[in-house]
Order: structure tokens, then sequence, then C-alpha cells
């Protein structure tokens, strides 16, 4: 049986895999410009594996930031997944701390994406399901970007092949799928709005994780406050 979720984790997570694949491109040939050496650049992906994040390193390091700021900043932009971790938890809590430990590992947002819907559709075999979103994240992240790192003889400017887009698209591609309800509508559109008001008053990273309270905030009190789940 836990093949069965195994194999549904996998089958889920395909479309996004495909999608992260540019992003991963992307980070690649970015990471090659900015100066970093191969191991580097597939290191961050393999101990890392925050797409963002890395994003936003290697832009830092060509502005040659300081270590400090380059660590704080990705702390900031990654505090988001404290948010999903604690969604998720009530559906875990059954499971062992390694086990745990490793889906925590994994949880970047493609996998959380098609992990919080499989949870409001099945009663078991979470961990096998999320076992098998990460590990295809994870080899999908990382392989994209060794063949970045690659290609970035060839592809100096990866803006000139769209690939910037990558991000925004796969993104949208989460998140289409979830706008089911009122409530989820309005938490997106309330996130959305907090988000880009706080960009553009502040304009630092920690705008994502000001919509991101926003968000979880309005959903939390339109569906426990008011009952409004549909």
């Amino acid at each position: 049986m836990k093949y069965v979720h195994f194999a549904e984790g996998l089958k889920r997570t395909f479309p996004l895999f495909i999608g992260v694949i540019p992003f991963g491109l992307a980070y690649g040939i970015s990471a090659k410009t900015a100066g970093l050496s191969l191991f580097q650049t597939v290191f961050m992906s393999l101990f890392v594996f925050a797409g963002a994040s890395q994003f936003i390193a290697v832009e830092m390091m060509k502005q040659q930031a300081w270590v400090a700021a380059i660590l704080i900043t990705t702390l900031v932009v990654n505090l988001r997944h404290i948010l999903m971790s604690l969604s998720l938890k009530p559906h875990l809590s059954r499971y062992g701390l390694l086990q745990r430990l490793a889906v925590a590992f994994g949880l970047v947002d493609e996998m959380y994406a098609v992990s919080s819907i499989y949870f409001t559709e099945k009663k078991q075999g979470f961990i096998s399901f999320m076992f098998a979103s990460a590990a295809l994240m994870y080899i999908g992240w990382a392989g994209s970007s060794l063949s970045g790192y690659i290609l970035g003889k060839q592809i100096d400017d990866p803006l000139k092949w769209g690939l910037d887009f990558a991000m925004p698209a796969t993104f949208i591609g989460i998140l289409i799928p979830q706008l089911k309800s009122k409530t989820i509508i309005s938490a997106v559109i309330a996130s959305a709005v907090s988000a880009i008001a706080f960009k553009t008053w502040m304009n630092n990273p920690m705008f994502i994780l000001f919509g991101a309270l926003v968000g979880a905030s309005v959903g939390y009190i339109l569906e426990k406050r008011f009952q409004w789940n549909r």
C-alpha cells in the first residue's frame, strides 16, 4: 500500500518537476556568472535546496554583499517554511522524528502544494507521498542546477531565453489548483495586495513574509470565526 501512495506522490508532483527544470537551469547559469565553481553551485542545491533563496544569494554575491547580509536575507525569505510546516504538523504528528526531519528537509513550495491538497483527500500514506514528492523535486533541482552551470558556456544571459519567468510560472501552477473556496481566494488576494504594498513601501525581502502572514491571518479569521469555508 505504501508504494501506491509513493507512486501517487510522483504522479502529482511530475508537472511541477517539469516546471522547476528551467528554474534550476537559470540558477545554475546565474551561479556561474556570479563566480561560483561547479562544486559550490551543486553543493548549494544539494544542502540548501531552496530555489528562491539560492537565487537571491547568488545575486547578492554578484554585488559583493556581506556574508551576514546574505544569511539574514535568505533566512527571512525562508521564514514562510515555518507557516507551511505548522499547517502540515497535524497530519504528521504520528510519525517518528527521523521521518519528520526527512520530509522537513524536502519541504519546498511545490511539495507543500501537492501534499496539502492530498491531505484533504486521503487519510493515510502521507509520509510515503511526501517522500516521493520531495525526492522528485530534489533530483530535478539538483540535476537542472548542474545542467545550467554546464550550459552556462552557451547561455551567458538566461534572461534572453525567458528563464527568469520560470519561477513565477511555477508558483502560478502551484496556486491555481488550490483556488477552490472563497476563503482561499480571499486569503490569496489579501496576501498579494499586502505583499505588493509592503514591497512598494519598504522594498526588501520581508514583503514575502508579511504577505504570507496577512494571507494566513485572513484565511484563519474567515474560516474559524465566520465559518466561511465554502
